[in-house]
């Protein structure tokens, strides 16, 4: 799962209108606000039938900008999504090497750099989020359908509403949505189990799991959900009400997929780290 990649400004009023009043555990949307994230996702998957292994990495780094274009009465905010730096590195089960750098487009694979190049040309996404970080529509999108940003929250977290505290706990349901190529709209409830273990110096930390609430019988159709079960640990400046930071990991495997003796293993980190607004 390449987190988002494949996923304005009010500024300069005389007199800007002050942004709605929100609870300390929500989004802060200002207008013309920009956020900067720098962004690390590495995967490594291991098939396994018999005596034949098969084994893919991928590295991915980027650096995404989001832009607040709109802001309504009850915070409820449109941003824009795009990217200013996109490196992918990919490992085939061969043993090649297949990259491509928005910083060396020459030194890219020529079929990457016609694929990936587009996305820093144009916006990504323009989402309209509430406060809570819930997604309410999705206004434009080159590279994730509504269902996407469903299991993957724009910024990794949804609150539940009240003042944030240590201890508190809370949790939300969703549906995931295989669409091709790993299925066909097959649809699996999902939950996320949310826990604050400290608020200090205005930052919370929330640790968080992910968990199918029933998987397919077969175990060969639970090999796409994998990369879908993170779990990890997210930063939220409660003062500036934004994403500081997070850092998430799988770690999964499954035996028998493919008969006796087979089996897969899915392994990923991601990091993502507030820039500032650039």
């Amino acid at each position: 799962m390449i987190r988002g990649f494949l996923l304005a400004c009010l500024a300069g009023l005389a007199f800007p209108a002050a942004a709605p009043a929100q609870a300390a555990d929500s989004f802060r949307w200002q207008p013309g606000q920009v956020l900067t994230y720098q962004v690390e996702h590495s995967t490594t998957a291991l098939d396994t039938v018999g005596d034949t292994k098969s084994e893919s990495k991928t590295k991915l780094n980027l650096t995404k900008r989001w832009q607040v274009l709109e802001l309504d009465a009850a915070g409820n905010a449109t941003l824009q999504l795009s990217l200013l730096a996109l490196r992918l590195e990919v490992t085939t089960p061969s043993g090649g090497t297949l990259l491509f750098d928005s910083a060396s487009p020459d030194k890219s694979d020529p079929h990457m750099r016609e694929e990936l190049g587009k996305f820093l040309t144009e916006p990504l996404a323009v989402l309209r989020l509430d406060p809570r970080g819930r997604v309410l529509e999705v206004k434009q999108s080159k590279n994730a359908s509504a269902a996407k940003y469903e299991v993957e929250p724009p910024f990794i977290i949804t609150f539940s509403g009240g003042e944030l505290k240590a201890g508190d706990s809370w949790a939300r349901t969703y549906n995931i949505t295989l669409e091709p190529p790993q299925g066909t709209g097959e649809k699996y409830e999902a939950q996320q189990n949310y826990r604050c273990s400290a608020v200090a110096q205005n930052l919370a930390t929330i640790a968080f799991t992910s968990t199918l609430m029933k998987m397919p019988e077969s175990i060969l159709d639970r090999v796409p959900l994998l990369q879908l079960q993170p779990e990890g640990e997210v930063v939220f400046d409660v003062q500036a009400g934004r994403l500081q930071g997070a850092s998430l990991h799988i770690d999964k495997e499954l035996k028998g997929h493919q008969g006796e003796g087979s089996s897969y293993k899915f392994q990923s980190t991601y990091t993502e780290k507030y820039v500032g607004g650039m």
